[in-house]
């Protein structure tokens, strides 16, 4: 149950500023894209016993924080201390320091489709 509120938090936080600076479609693009990728690489990767938010979640973490440090403008951002202690929790996950399974990939995997998000809304100045 705290793992679920936990990521419902950082969906509505993170979430919440891309619907408000970006639109509703942008969120939904990123949200389809994220879950679909963590999701297929966690299944093949290591097999379909997970569930959860953590992919698009990593996502949103990747997707604010390359988006609002290649766009200095936008209120789209996540501190740089923050990215570092999710990338750290990340890290802590594949050395298997945490007392319970965690769905490695599907936050890795999805770390990576926001910052390819981020990237290409950057390139293609949406």
């Amino acid at each position: 149950v705290l793992h679920i509120a936990f990521n419902l938090l950082w969906w509505w936080q993170l979430g919440g500023l891309i619907e408000l600076e970006q639109g509703k479609q942008r969120l939904i693009l990123l949200f389809l894209f994220s879950a679909i990728a963590s999701n297929l690489a966690q299944y093949f990767l290591v097999g379909p016993y997970f569930g959860g938010l953590s992919g698009v979640v990593y996502a949103l973490v990747g997707y604010c924080w390359l988006y609002g440090t290649l766009n200095k403008r936008s209120q789209i951002r996540l501190p740089n201390n923050m990215f570092i202690f999710l990338l750290g929790w990340l890290i802590l996950g594949f050395l298997n320091l945490l007392p319970t399974n965690i769905a490695n990939y599907a936050h890795l995997v999805g770390l990576l489709a926001g910052f390819l998000t981020a990237g290409i809304c950057k390139k293609l100045k949406l």
